[in-house]
């Protein structure tokens, strides 16, 4: 009898073992050939996605309303800022917008797309089918930005608003010798070098200090970062005086990509510049303010993207 209950109980556990195996591969079986095997890309696809290399730096927001837009650049294509719409069809998204130009385009990619990576599958897009896989990487919300990084490459997109040739400085100031300061020497690879001279060899450090090397010289910098929020105080005393940026880390937190728009950032460099050609000037903070809101109105397009390597 203990025989027959303990061969009865094998059995069951046989059936029980055939049965699991038996689900494992009806489930195998059902993704298999689920009729849409795509049916979380629309809610996956949604958010801030960014590349970069050191070929190309890009940043894109596909939004639940169907809205989309992308900034960076691309050593084949240049210069990219656009907002458009976007669709998906299965697994294949297709991006609508207008060129630069303003003639209609669309760009299609076969994807792969999870909570961490967007992927544009090899020789699926229809602009340029000779690329190979392109990874792009979900923005963390926040992360850990200390150590100690160096310079991988970096554009600026700087464009003068309708009419807007120069900058119009304070009564009583000059630049060279003018009350104001032609937009031409705000070009985008001035900016670059500022930025490049400010990045170079620079560390993070726990302390909420920033350490880099401008000239041979080594200076620190207060900064906070929260989320992908990064502020430096240029000047202490002063929140005139304050660079703000966009940050996100690769997957391993190896590299920064940083966005700097158009705004007050700059304007720590240009008092800087400003008081260095009026012997024994300090602006007030006031006179600083009257040059941001000056410059905010000068310039339509003033944006520059970093990319930060680690060591």
């Amino acid at each position: 009898m203990k025989t027959f209950r303990m061969l009865g109980m094998a059995l069951v556990v046989v059936m029980f073992g055939f049965a699991m195996t038996s689900c494992d591969s009806d489930e195998d079986d059902y993704q298999f050939t689920y009729e849409n095997p795509y049916k979380d890309y629309p809610q996956l696809i949604v958010g801030k996605w960014f590349n970069f290399t050191p070929e190309a730096s890009m940043f894109l927001d596909y939004k639940a309303d169907g809205t989309m837009n992308a900034i960076g650049f691309d050593k084949e294509i240049g210069w990219k800022s656009v907002k458009g719409t976007y669709r998906l069809e299965s697994n294949t998204l297709i991006d609508s917008y207008e060129r630069q130009d303003g003639s209609a385009t669309e760009m299609s990619n076969r994807i792969e797309v999870s909570r961490e990576k967007l992927v544009y599958k090899a020789g699926s897009n229809s602009i340029q089918p000779e690329l190979g896989d392109k990874v792009h990487y979900r923005v963390q919300e926040s992360f850990d930005i200390k150590g100690s990084y160096t310079f991988l490459n970096a554009v600026a997109k700087v464009e003068p608003a309708e009419g807007k040739t120069a900058l119009q400085l304070s009564e009583g100031i000059t630049f060279q010798g003018n009350n104001t300061i032609p937009v031409e020497m705000l070009q985008g690879e001035r900016i670059i070098e500022a930025a490049k001279s400010f990045f170079a060899d620079a560390t993070f450090a726990a302390d909420g200090k920033l350490e880099h090397q401008i000239g041979g010289e080594t200076k620190h910098k207060n900064y906070t970062h929260e989320g992908n929020s990064l502020v430096f105080n240029l000047y202490e005393g002063s929140d005139v005086y304050k660079v703000r940026a966009t940050t996100f880390p690769d997957e391993d937190g190896d590299r920064l990509f940083i966005i700097m728009p158009k705004q007050g950032a700059w304007m720590g460099g240009f008092v800087e510049l400003i008081e260095k050609e009026n012997a024994g000037l300090k602006m007030t903070e006031a006179q600083i303010k009257e040059l941001e809101t000056e410059f905010m109105d000068t310039f339509e397009t003033f944006t520059v993207i970093l990319s930060l390597s680690k060591k």
